[in-house]
């Protein structure tokens, strides 16, 4: 029997994955299942660069199913991620992941499980810390905790502190991440753009965002009540924003344009390292097959499916 297959479209933020995926889900009569770790949250729209109007008739899932400040781990996402995709099968439509977000797509791929063992480490010195504890930590030390509790490699990023933190709260709670080979294949392709062209696409999404009222989004968000520690972890985006618009609600004559130029531009900068970051993961997967137009996926796509 013919295994069922997958596309996933992944790649650094504004490489242009949306409209790869919709062109590819039209062509193909596909599903889009976003892989992004953001836009699973309502009044979350423009810094997570949902394009609300870009889909068509194509159906999008995984997006706007979560309200601001409430918990949301891939393995939640992977759950409905699996029960979408097996509906897909189904009513014969392809399923189409689409997202930035590497562990979400890899976790799929790769079939992650979440199971439950007894609670072991590997040295008597480790102790269970508390969620407060564990915030008030380096990285460094985060990453020393990580590497003496018995966890499975599965590729965590241990460049990211909210990341590790969940990881080690789930195996001081005995959770344990295994694979299981799932009964699909995958095909990735990676949006591939110059970097010049990259940073490029992610400043003028900067001013776009601005233009299209991302200050009022996050001030929105703010006078809801929406914990600012929340906005932080959430993303960078948000988290400059935020610390900025909190320090000119401190100070009298309204926003200063000089600093607000500033905040900008330390945005930009801040994104560019982002994108970096992610390419420094896919690029860690031989399978993902990198193209630099969507002339060249689509063949990829042509030879996969047949």
């Amino acid at each position: 029997m013919e295994k069922r297959k997958i596309i996933a479209i992944v790649g650094p933020t504004a490489s242009g994955k949306t409209d790869w995926g919709v062109s590819i889900a039209k062509k193909y009569q596909g599903e889009i299942i976003s892989a992004d770790s953001r836009q699973v949250y309502r009044q979350l729209d423009i810094g997570t660069g949902k394009d609300l109007n870009d889909y068509g008739n194509v159906k999008y899932h995984l997006i706007d199913i979560c309200d601001p400040g409430e918990s949301f781990t891939m393995f939640d996402w992977l759950k409905r991620a699996r029960l979408i995709i097996d509906n897909l099968f189904s009513r014969d439509k392809t399923p189409i992941i689409v997202g930035g977000t590497g562990l979400y797509v890899q976790s799929l791929v790769e079939g992650f499980q979440l199971v439950t063992e007894k609670f072991k480490v590997q040295s008597s010195n480790v102790k269970k810390f508390k969620r407060e504890e564990l915030e008030g930590k380096t990285l460094k030390e985060l990453q020393r905790i990580c590497l003496r509790l018995k966890t499975d490699d599965l590729q965590l990023d241990f460049n990211n502190p909210h990341r590790v933190i969940r990881a080690i709260e789930r195996a001081q709670s005995g959770e344990i991440v295994k694979k299981k080979k799932p009964d699909f294949e995958v095909l990735q392709i990676a949006v591939d753009l110059p970097r010049e062209i990259l940073y490029r696409r992610i400043d003028q999404r900067v001013e776009n965002w601005f233009e299209e009222g991302f200050i009022t989004e996050v001030q929105e968000l703010l006078n809801f009540g929406v914990d600012p520690k929340w906005l932080e972890k959430i993303g960078l985006e948000y988290r400059i924003l935020a610390e900025f618009l909190l320090k000119n609600q401190r100070t009298e004559g309204g926003i200063n344009k000089i600093e607000f130029e500033e905040m900008k531009a330390r945005m930009k900068f801040a994104i560019h390292a982002y994108a970096r970051r992610q390419l420094t993961w896919f690029r860690r997967f031989p399978e993902i097959v990198w193209c630099k137009n969507l002339q060249s996926a689509r063949k990829e796509i042509k030879k996969f499916l047949k």
